[in-house]
């Protein structure tokens, strides 16, 4: 048994000031200051600690290997040269197409350090999506002169749809299957492990307000929009985390998946490694059946210190813990604390894990949380002190002013200002016009409310995306988020998602998308007997068990705004390319409304149809 590290804790603390019908709040401590140069902190680790591991990644043999600080700040620099001899300047972004990994590590911090910008394409618009248009899209918008790609096997055959002359293309593997497609190698080839005069001269040239990244949000209605991310934003952002959770420090060892072309992993988790000096294992799993076993060897044989995840890896871990003894203890052995975003975690994983990690330890492992996004590079909010609630967001960290806005729903509105905020959208003037109000915070669309409205210093929880919210026909509003929160807590983890099917309707109905393969697993039965995913959906026990998770959810809100009637299990999953889900899993509620509507029209028909599960 290992007892759990002792965190040195700041108090939970606002500066809370009314301006008429909204909010404001601030960190009463100062931002310290933060470098110009993402870079920096590269350099500064190279000199401290030149042979500690920075950031590994598994080889053929399923051993570790990777650079340490001194080796990776050598290929940085010899990157950085190849790309000024190639003639970028710093006006137009290089484009990466890249699952996470060393390479395309060293290649952003190789261009950022030197002022240019870099556009990281998802990984999935590759190997997900049918047609490829977000990655033309992101070429045609960013102008990209050079594309650095991982297997070129991979993303060639969408690349080679278009005219690719005047673009630069190299590949990490098997370049040479494809002409024009050189290896990496070669980028690297003629430069020196240290900068030279011109070198030297771009990365002192950089500045807070200089463009490092461009990075996409994911497309709803319309295509990706190209967030400009700049040096300032990502360092004031990780001095100010900093500032709140000053138990961090260059023994830091994670193992983590989420994607880098998305800010919770590629600003909030990468950008914190490098700033403390930890080391970085990357983690090819995920908390998907093609990818958990995956991650489950991973975090056995690293041991984190820390962990950053989404629920829905929190809650597949959970389930696994309480059964797999060797994962437990391996989770926990070392672990500060445990952090989850991106949605809302529910209560009884939350709980249970810090059961867990006391019975193993002897002491629970807290569970913090945070708000942010793209737009804020990405943390505005933070929990910093031990909250008991899962669904508590934090306060502002230092040098971010947040006001809450009073809307018409009766909610309020997340608007932030300060050092990590973005000035706006790449190319895109009318977006960035409409993301400002007159006294310049950023638009978020989300909402948060105090847990307790008589202490601010008990933190914000968040309330959902106000353009979610919708009113039913007798006028009453119905808030989304919370209906859906409620169902995917009671649903875990057999379900997926669900959308409330009811804007404009006298009462409410819900499509849901189930997790089959879990389902198959807890009714072996129904599964032995049917093969096809739709006839299983279609069995009496999945249907029960469903109309169970209902019935208990009716139980607990019986008010017409909040009461479901009738649900629907979906049999085909959300698609990327008619933007049901976005590339990192999330659901697209108006999307799917609009593609399914004629399943929306099911819901509603009088009788109901056979495969409409109607609730009591």
């Amino acid at each position: 048994m290992t007892q759990t590290v002792k965190l040195a804790w700041m108090p939970a603390q606002a500066n809370v000031t009314r301006q008429g019908d909204n909010t404001l709040l601030e960190n009463p401590t100062p931002l310290a200051v933060y470098p110009a140069n993402l870079g920096y902190w590269l350099r500064r680790n190279a000199g401290r600690f030149p042979e500690k591991l920075f950031i590994a990644q598994r080889d053929a043999e399923g051993v570790w290997q990777g650079p340490t600080y001194a080796q990776a700040l050598a290929r940085v620099n010899r990157l950085s040269a190849g790309l000024l001899a190639r003639g970028l300047d710093g006006s137009r972004p290089l484009a990466i197409m890249s699952e996470n990994s060393v390479e395309m590590a060293l290649v952003q911090l190789a261009a950022m350090q030197v002022g240019i910008a870099v556009a990281p394409i998802s990984y999935a618009y590759s190997t997900l999506s049918q047609s490829g248009a977000n990655i033309r899209h992101i070429l045609d918008l960013t102008a990209a002169p050079l594309v650095v790609m991982s297997n070129a096997d991979i993303h060639m055959p969408k690349l080679s749809q278009w005219d690719l002359s005047g673009l630069s293309l190299f590949a990490v593997s098997n370049a040479e299957r494809y002409d024009g497609v050189a290896p990496l190698a070669a980028l690297e080839a003629d430069g020196a492990d240290t900068l030279d005069a011109e070198g030297e001269r771009r990365y002192a040239a950089v500045t807070p307000e200089t463009l490092a990244k461009i990075q996409f949000t994911s497309g709803s209605t319309n295509l990706p929009k190209g967030v400009e991310v700049t040096h300032g934003m990502m360092t004031s952002n990780q001095v100010g985390i900093a500032q709140m959770w000053p138990f961090l420090g260059s023994d830091e060892v994670i193992v983590d998946f989420l994607p880098w072309s998305h800010t919770f992993g590629g600003n909030f988790i990468f950008n914190m490694i490098l700033k403390h000096g930890g080391t970085f294992h990357i983690d090819r799993g995920s908390p998907a059946p093609a990818g958990f076993e995956t991650m489950v060897k991973n975090i056995t044989d690293v041991q984190p210190t820390i962990y950053f995840g989404v629920p829905r890896s929190y809650t597949l871990l959970y389930a696994r813990m309480q059964t797999d003894t060797q994962l437990r203890e391996a989770f926990f052995r070392r672990l500060k604390f445990m952090f989850t975003a991106a949605a809302a975690l529910d209560q009884q994983t939350f709980d249970g894990l810090q059961r867990m990690s006391a019975e193993t330890l002897g002491a629970p492992v807290p569970f913090f949380a945070a708000w942010g996004m793209t737009e804020t590079a990405p943390d505005a909010t933070l929990v910093y002190w031990p909250a008991s609630d899962a669904r508590v967001i934090g306060l502002p960290i230092p040098g971010v002013s947040i006001k809450l806005a009073a809307d018409a729903s009766g909610k309020r509105e997340i608007r932030v200002k300060g050092a990590c905020v973005t000035r706006g959208y790449y190319h895109n003037a009318e977006a960035t016009a409409r993301a400002f109000d007159d006294e310049g915070y950023l638009r978020t669309s989300d909402a948060a409310a105090f847990l307790e409205p008589m202490n601010p210093a008990a933190g914000l929880i968040f309330d959902g995306r106000i353009g979610e919210d919708f009113k039913l026909t007798s006028g009453t509003w119905v808030h989304n988020a919370r209906l859906r929160g409620s169902i995917n807590t009671l649903g875990q983890p057999h379900l997926l998602e669900v959308v409330v099917a009811a804007p404009n309707r006298d009462e409410l109905t819900a499509l849901v998308f189930p997790n089959v393969a879990v389902l198959r697993a807890r009714f072996a039965a129904a599964s032995a007997s049917q093969s096809d995913d739709a006839a299983f959906l279609g069995c009496d026990d999945v249907r029960g068990y469903f109309a169970d998770v209902f019935a208990r959810h009716n139980q607990a809100h019986p008010a017409s705004s909040e009461r479901f009637v009738r649900c629907l299990l979906l049999t085909t999953p959300p698609q990327l390319d008619q933007n049901e889900t976005t590339d990192k899993g999330y659901i697209n509620q108006g999307a799917v409304l609009r593609n399914r509507a004629a399943l929306v029209e099911k819901l509603y028909q009088q009788p109901p149809d056979a495969e409409v599960i109607v609730l009591g």
